[in-house]
């Protein structure tokens, strides 16, 4: 009797532990992907040779989708902020009675996409942003979640690239997570 207790409990346990990383992997598959503004060289002024595509050349690299995030980490330079489009191509997003930029300083910020279509980045400081301190991005929906094993595969012209880590589809953490539980119990 008491090992039949047992039995039930270690299956109980893994059953629980199976429903636990299938909770955790879905979370995490939910999450977009976060990105690093300007790669290992960060948010700055560009060179003047590359003020008009510097950012531009960066974010061809990537393919953003909403709830992906960007980190703009800077150095002795003013915030971040998002802008409209006009805001972009002109760097005048303020109004007449809006304070001077902050002094410069060193930090991160943070923007998570939560649209698609253009965003609009650029740095508070007005002159940093006219010396080409400022991005677009074009955010797509949200890809689509991978087909599961028995779907047949899509033909080339089908398939997106996610430039970034690939992330468990929740169809396939669904499955792992039953098979893993099965193999326990």
């Amino acid at each position: 009797m008491a090992a039949a207790a047992t039995s039930t409990s270690r299956r109980l346990l893994t059953l629980a532990a199976g429903v636990f990383f299938l909770a955790v992997c879905l979370l995490q598959a939910a999450e977009g992907t976060r990105y690093t503004v300007g790669g290992a060289d960060g948010w700055r002024v560009p060179p003047p040779e590359a003020k008009d595509r510097y950012y531009s050349d960066w974010a061809s690299n990537f393919t953003f989708y909403v709830d992906d995030s960007i980190e703009f980490v800077y150095k002795n330079d003013s915030a971040v902020i998002r802008v409209s489009k006009a805001g972009y191509y002109h760097c005048n997003e303020s109004t007449p009675d809006a304070p001077p930029p902050p002094p410069p300083r060193d930090g991160t910020t943070l923007f998570v996409l939560d649209a698609p279509g253009p965003a609009y980045f650029a740095s508070a400081d007005q002159a940093r942003c006219a010396m080409g301190e400022r991005l677009m991005l074009d955010v797509l929906a949200a890809a689509a979640a991978a087909p599961g094993p028995w779907a047949p595969s899509p033909g080339p012209s089908a398939q997106h690239h996610h430039s970034a880590a690939a992330t468990a589809a929740p169809s396939s953490v669904v499955i792992l997570a039953l098979a893993a539980a099965g193999r326990f119990v």
